[in-house]
């Protein structure tokens, strides 16, 4: 009988050591971070990214547009809205774009501690595969604040943290113009554009999607999401 005891302490100590060295990550291990991804090939591409959504309005209206140039993106979406607007989810997908994880409350991270910023993340990665029964494996944090938190947590989930390097700044609510004018000016080959599907009324968003979007093909640019750029 003693034995036995002794038999089953020991399988339970090797099945915790099992897990232990299956999650645990060297120390000072991090997560991959990109904020533009330059194409080696020669083409011109650029990847259109969108935070903070679904929105019942705005979302419906970027969609309606990408798919009228036939141009592909990435939401990263906010596990709230997400459970909230799941058909907008579905159809973010069915439409050929790409989702990332942008946490489940979209909180100011730097006032979280690491185990509340962990549970964020983590419910809006279990919420993308409920709703999509696919794991997201692309993440944002709000406002682009990329803590050692946020390393280390993407790290120990296998996000890439992407950022960005043209900021339209249409979470401010500029005239369309100043929108258009900033990308035009800034964006270059493997550039990732920052703009937003839920930023409050009157988004000028959709209106200046409407036009960066031809006035950059019209320059060369192959509009592709995230994982893509970052495969070329």
């Amino acid at each position: 009988m003693r034995c036995g005891i002794r038999g089953r302490r020991l399988v339970a100590f090797l099945l915790v050591l099992l897990m232990l060295t299956a999650t645990v990550l060297p120390a000072g291990a991090t997560a991959k971070i990109v904020y533009r991804h330059a194409c080696t090939g020669g083409e011109k591409r650029v990847a259109l990214t969108f935070d903070d959504g679904p929105h019942p309005r705005y979302t419906p209206k970027i969609l309606d547009i990408l798919a009228e140039f036939g141009v592909e993106a990435t939401f990263f979406a906010v596990g709230t809205n997400a459970e909230t607007y799941p058909q907008l989810i579905h159809r973010i997908l069915a439409e050929g774009h790409e989702l990332g994880n942008h946490t489940y409350n979209h909180y100011h991270t730097p006032s979280m501690s690491g185990e509340a910023l962990e549970k964020d993340v983590r419910s809006c990665d279990a919420c993308l595969r409920r709703i999509t029964g696919e794991a997201p494996r692309l993440f944002r944090p709000p406002e682009g604040v990329c803590s050692e938190d946020v390393k280390r947590i993407c790290a120990a989930m296998g996000y890439t943290i992407v950022l960005w390097s043209v900021d339209t700044r249409d979470w401010a609510h500029p005239s369309v113009g100043d929108i258009v004018r900033n990308v035009r000016a800034n964006t270059a080959n493997g550039s990732i554009i920052l703009m937003h599907d839920f930023i409050g009324k009157n988004s000028p968003t959709p209106e200046a999607l409407r036009q960066i979007i031809p006035m950059l093909q019209e320059s060369g640019y192959e509009f592709v999401t995230v994982s893509r750029l970052l495969e070329g």
